[in-house]
C-alpha cells in the first residue's frame, strides 16, 4: 500500500510539474546570466588547474560550487598517472531522475588547461585557460544552477561533470567513459561544451561535431540552436572520423558507444595555450546562448520532449528572415516588420564567417545585391542596435 501511495505521489508531483513545464522553461532561458559565469571563470582563474602538476585545489572548488548549488552525490574521482607522478580529479554531481535514475544525461567540460609561456616551453599555472576551458566549466555549472533554482525534477539523471586531463590525451573523459561500462550505466546523452567562447566578429555561429551513433542527438542539438538561442548552428558533413571530433571529450564517450555531441567555437582563438587566453578576449554572450542550448538538450533527454510542452515553442522560436527569391541569382528582397521605421544593419557572410558586406537600410523590404558572389552558400543576418533580430540562409545560384 505504501509503494502504491509513493507511486502516486509521484506521479501527482511530475504532473504539476509538466503543467508548469513551458512557463519553467521560458523562465529558465532567461535566467542563464553571463555575470554568474564571469564569477566562477575569475574563481577559477586562482586555482592552478595545469594538467602537470595536479588540480587538487581547483577541484576542490568545484566540489564546493557543486554543493552550493544544490546538487547530489558531488564526489571527486581521483586516478593516478606513475608517469608524471600526479593525481587527476574528476569532479561530478548530479540531479537524481525520479522514474529511470540510473539513466543519464551527461552534461560535461574539461577543467584542466595547459598555458605556456612566451619561451613555448613555460608552464604557468596561474594565467590563461579562459576560453579553454574555464568558459565551458562555468556554462554547466550555470545550467546546473538554474536548473536547481527552480527545482528540477527529471525523470532520468542529469550528472554534471568537470573533466581533468583533457590535456593529458583526454585521460580523464576516457577513465571516466571506461568506469561506466562495467557498471553497465545507461549513458542516454553525452555534451562536451569545450573551446566555446571566441566569437571576436560576432558571428554568433557554433560547431557541432557528432559521433556516426549520434545522428538524431546532433540534430536535436541543431533545433535547439536555432529555436532556443540567438547562435547559428554550423555542422560538420562527416562524422566522428574528423581529427576535430577526436579531439574533444565527447569522443572517448562515442568510443565506448555512448551518443555524443561536441559544441566547440566556428573561429578557433589564436590564444590557444598561450597567456592572451583571457576574458577580454572572449565572448561570453556566446557561452549564455550555448547554455540555453544544454538546457534545452537536458529538457529533452530527461524530462519530456520540449516541441511538445504546452504552448509549443512559437515564444522562444528565433526569427528566420523571409528572403526570396532564394536561392537567387542576384538580388534578394528581405521582409522586415511592417513598422520598420528605423535603420536596421544587415550583414552577409560566407559559411566560413567573413564578413562580406554591411549595409544600413530603413525599409520594411529591403533589396540586397549578391550579384557579386560567386555560387554557394551564405548567411545573411539583421540587427536592430546590437540585437540580432533575424537570420537568414541563402543560396547564390
Amino acid at each position: 500500500m505504501k509503494k502504491i501511495i509513493l507511486i502516486a505521489l509521484t506521479l501527482l508531483a511530475n504532473m504539476h510539474i509538466f503543467g508548469q513545464s513551458q512557463e519553467e522553461f521560458s523562465a529558465m532561458l532567461t535566467e542563464l546570466n553571463g555575470d554568474s559565469m564571469q564569477a566562477t571563470i575569475a574563481a577559477l582563474q586562482q586555482y592552478q588547474r595545469c594538467v602537470y602538476f595536479g588540480n587538487r585545489d581547483a577541484a576542490q572548488y568545484l566540489v564546493d560550487k557543486m554543493q552550493q548549488i544544490g546538487l547530489q552525490n558531488v564526489k571527486i574521482d581521483s586516478f593516478y598517472l606513475w608517469e608524471n607522478n600526479v593525481h587527476y580529479y574528476n569532479v561530478r554531481g548530479s540531479i537524481f531522475g525520479s522514474a529511470a535514475p540510473d539513466s543519464i544525461v551527461l552534461v560535461g567540460a574539461h577543467y584542466d588547461k595547459l598555458t605556456l609561456g612566451t619561451d613555448g616551453d613555460t608552464l604557468l599555472t596561474l594565467s590563461g585557460g579562459v576560453d579553454n576551458n574555464a568558459a565551458g566549466v562555468a556554462l554547466i555549472l550555470e545550467v546546473a544552477r538554474v536548473l536547481k533554482a527552480h527545482q528540477f525534477a527529471p525523470r532520468t539523471t542529469v550528472e554534471f561533470i568537470a573533466l581533468d586531463a583533457y590535456e593529458m590525451e583526454m585521460l580523464g573523459s576516457f577513465m571516466d567513459a571506461a568506469e561506466r561500462t562495467p557498471h553497465q550505466e545507461i549513458v542516454k546523452l553525452m555534451l562536451n561544451n569545450d573551446r566555446v567562447a571566441y566569437d571576436p566578429q560576432n558571428l554568433h555561429m557554433m560547431t557541432i561535431l557528432w559521433y556516426e551513433n549520434s545522428m538524431q542527438e546532433r540534430s536535436d542539438a541543431t533545433l535547439m540552436m536555432e529555436n532556443f538561442s540567438q547562435l547559428l548552428p554550423i555542422m560538420m558533413d562527416v562524422a566522428g572520423n574528423l581529427p576535430e571530433s577526436q579531439a574533444g571529450d565527447a569522443y572517448p564517450y562515442a568510443s565506448y558507444g555512448y551518443p555524443a555531441v561536441f559544441f566547440r567555437e566556428s573561429t578557433l582563438s589564436p590564444y590557444h595555450h598561450t597567456l592572451e587566453d583571457q576574458l577580454e578576449n572572449c565572448n561570453l554572450d556566446n557561452v549564455v546562448e550555448l547554455a540555453k542550448v544544454n538546457l534545452a538538450m537536458i529538457i529533452h533527454y530527461a524530462f519530456h520532449d520540449v516541441f511538445s510542452l504546452s504552448d509549443g515553442i512559437a515564444s522562444h522560436q528565433k526569427t528566420n528572415l523571409e528572403v526570396s527569391p532564394n536561392p537567387t541569382t542576384g538580388a534578394i528582397r528581405i521582409k522586415l516588420a511592417e513598422d520598420s521605421d528605423h535603420e536596421i544593419l544587415v550583414k552577409v557572410f560566407d559559411i566560413q564567417g567573413q564578413l562580406l558586406s554591411c549595409q544600413t537600410i530603413v525599409s520594411s523590404s529591403p533589396i540586397i545585391s549578391m550579384e557579386a558572389l560567386p555560387a554557394g552558400l551564405y548567411l545573411l543576418k539583421a540587427y536592430d542596435g546590437d540585437k540580432m533580430i533575424g537570420i537568414s540562409k541563402i543560396v547564390r545560384q
